[in-house]
């Protein structure tokens, strides 16, 4: 029962306590690919250990174990009939939480993916139709008078760019954007944001599903301004950002990540170079949380409880 009561508090701790210091605190900023891992972990264990409690308690509804004679014990001074019905509700309880969260999960994750890729499919045949490529570049060109670039993750990923963005940005300007979007489609960004919207469409009352979704649709575009930066510096990045996310009348298809861009702006003015202390120490903090949920996941199964 021990066991049992670790991976639940656990759970709650990952679930509930740890994800508004992670969305309140400002290392993540600094350091956006070492904060994607960890969101991205916390969600992964989190729903692999809700499955196991489940499983866990359907194990010992079919079968009791030491664990649940030791809760029997626990609960031997209260009138018979209340024990059992406290651990037949516990066990219930548990078994239906990991059952809903496996099935709700996987239902609503694999709708929102299957919608998300029959509207990158026909935007990409619509694109083979309209666009031109762009010559030097990796992208292809759409003609519109409004200054946006954005990426289509299928088909091997298509980098798009309006001709009224390419009218307004210089050459180097226009390679900042264009390797913006390709570290989207290298990173797989499209996966991240994919998960975090089935989730939170899943379980929209779990704070972790609630604050990582806009957390990562965040991060991932600090991440690939970091990328950009490296390859064609951050002045070159941060004028291309004036440029595209300087118009209003842009229409909202054409600019999937043009939110937040005077934060992103500030932020490569004021790239740290010492700042190296301040994401280690709540990166090791954080990191074994979420690897310690899986070991004790194991270690409850196999232990019986």
């Amino acid at each position: 029962m021990t066991r049992f009561a670790l991976l639940v508090g656990c759970l709650v701790m990952c679930a509930v306590w740890l994800p508004r210091p992670l969305s309140r605190a400002a290392w993540p900023s600094r350091f956006p690919r070492a904060a994607l891992a960890v969101w991205m972990g916390l969600l992964t264990t989190v729903s692999a250990a809700a499955v196991v409690i489940g499983l866990i308690s359907v194990r010992h509804v079919l079968r009791p174990s030491a664990g649940i004679t030791g809760l029997r014990c626990c609960l031997a001074l209260l009138p018979s009939p209340l024990m059992g019905r406290l651990l037949g509700g516990l066990c219930l309880t548990g078994a239906g939480m990991g059952i809903a969260v496996a099935v709700r999960g996987a239902f609503v994750g694999g709708r929102t993916l299957r919608r998300m890729r029959k509207e990158w499919r026909g935007h990409v045949a619509t694109l083979d139709v309209l666009a031109s490529p762009l010559p030097g570049m990796p992208a292809i060109v759409l003609d519109h008078a409004a200054p946006a670039a954005y990426c289509v993750p299928t088909r091997g990923g298509r980098v798009v760019i309006t001709s009224g963005a390419l009218r307004q940005l210089t050459e180097s300007e226009g390679a900042a954007v264009v390797e913006h979007e390709r570290a989207h489609l290298r990173g797989r960004h499209h996966l991240m944001t994919a998960i975090t919207t089935s989730l939170a469409r899943a379980f929209p009352r779990v704070p972790l599903v609630r604050l990582a979704r806009p957390a990562v649709a965040r991060l991932v575009e600090l991440a690939a301004d970091d990328r950009a930066s490296r390859r064609c510096r951050s002045d070159v990045v941060i004028a291309a950002l004036c440029v595209l996310g300087s118009e209003t009348s842009t229409p909202r298809a054409l600019q999937p990540g043009n939110e937040g861009v005077p934060e992103r702006i500030r932020r490569l003015r004021q790239m740290p170079v010492d700042g190296v202390v301040r994401v280690v120490v709540p990166t090791a903090v954080v990191l074994p949380v979420v690897a310690s949920l899986p070991l004790i996941s194991a270690w409850a199964w196999t232990g019986g409880c």
